[in-house]
């Protein structure tokens, strides 16, 4: 019997999904080899990438101004790949400081060009994310639209007058989004759309400088993979298979308009518990609560534990909170079943300590 799976990632994958990507891994489609064993430069694999390109593309209503590249690194990468495309080395780059990952991006970005903090929820334990409205001569504005750790998450994006640069890890391909106030976003696959191993990054190519002092190393040049489709390099073929499939499945489920219903539905029934249950207490602002990451508490860590313990007696894994906050964190990814979270909420209405 399958657990009910809440790691915040790697995450849970739909059944037919991981059904799919097993039998592709044996013999795909019928031609006596592995899908891991095809040339990334074969036709059998470009006409895949080429399907992936496309579905994104039209998840997203993008146009031909944006490139889609699969890129290997994870999104840490891209902490550093991308201010090293978009910037000078004495160019400003704004950052809103909403908890771990934003952290982690600064200090990516400060070897590249200036960065800096706008604002800050260190204060109240990154509980809410910081309103802005000015950059402040920055280049471009960074965001994580949603931080995993700390449960948090942009429902709207700010409206400055520099792109936004947007680490979308936890929250790629769930939502519709108002992609004019892009630049650059990008996604490791293992939580959203796939397995660890990959990296989606959309471009639009229109914020990407025509002259650049900086000499980007041609493995991290944007210009590079744009230029090759992503096969510049030996690409991870088989992350890139599993995050197709997923492509597929989010398509034939409705595309991100469904995700997003989906997501706010399954939310709202561990929000509702929350509020409702006086042994649990949620730990973000109702306004800025991540509908991918519910973090919450009980009474105590003595209570924690004990909660956790029943959880797991009841086939709940991956449910701790990080280590630094505590608690709870149910992840609800595009492969999270209703009905396991609807298995999570009974099991706390009927806590057993």
């Amino acid at each position: 019997m399958r657990k009910h799976n809440f790691f915040p990632g790697p995450a849970t994958l739909p059944i037919e999904v991981i059904q799919e990507a097993a039998a592709g891994l044996v013999d795909y489609n019928g031609m006596g080899v592995s899908i891991v064993e095809i040339s990334h430069r074969s036709p059998i694999f470009t006409d895949l990438l080429d399907e992936a390109n496309a579905l994104v593309k039209k998840l997203y209503g993008l146009s031909d101004d944006w490139a889609v590249l699969w890129l290997p690194g994870g999104a840490s990468s891209q902490l550093t790949v991308a201010p090293m495309n978009l910037t000078e080395p004495n160019d400003k780059i704004a950052f809103v400081d909403t908890g771990f990952w934003a952290g982690r991006a600064i200090e990516a970005a400060a070897n590249e060009a200036n960065a800096f903090f706008l604002a800050s929820s260190k204060d109240s334990n990154y509980d809410r994310i910081p309103k802005i409205t000015d950059v402040q001569g920055a280049r471009y504005l960074h965001v994580v639209s949603n931080e995993t750790i700390d449960g948090t998450q942009y429902h709207e994006f700010p409206e400055v007058d520099v792109p936004l640069v947007a680490d979308m890890t936890s929250d790629f391909l769930s939502r519709p989004l108002p992609m004019e106030k892009f630049g650059v976003i990008f996604a490791s696959a293992q939580k959203n759309f796939g397995i660890a191993g990959i990296t989606c990054v959309l471009v639009n190519k229109a914020v990407l400088p025509e002259k650049n002092s900086r000499k980007v190393p041609k493995i991290f040049d944007y210009h590079t993979h744009i230029a090759e489709n992503s096969l510049y390099h030996t690409i991870p073929t088989y992350p890139v298979y599993v995050a197709l499939l997923m492509l597929r499945y989010i398509d034939k489920q409705g595309g991100l308009a469904e995700m997003q219903r989906l997501s706010e539905q399954k939310s709202a029934l561990i929000y509702n518990e929350i509020d409702r249950n006086p042994l649990l207490k949620g730990i973000v602002a109702t306004e800025d609560r991540s509908v991918m990451n519910a973090c919450f508490t009980s009474q105590s860590p003595e209570m924690d534990q004990k909660i956790n313990l029943f959880l797991e007696q009841n086939d709940i894994v991956g449910i701790k909170g990080f280590p630094t906050k505590g608690g709870f964190r149910a992840s609800i990814y595009n492969g999270q079943p209703l009905a396991s979270v609807a298995h999570l909420v009974d099991l706390l209405q009927n806590l057993s300590l």
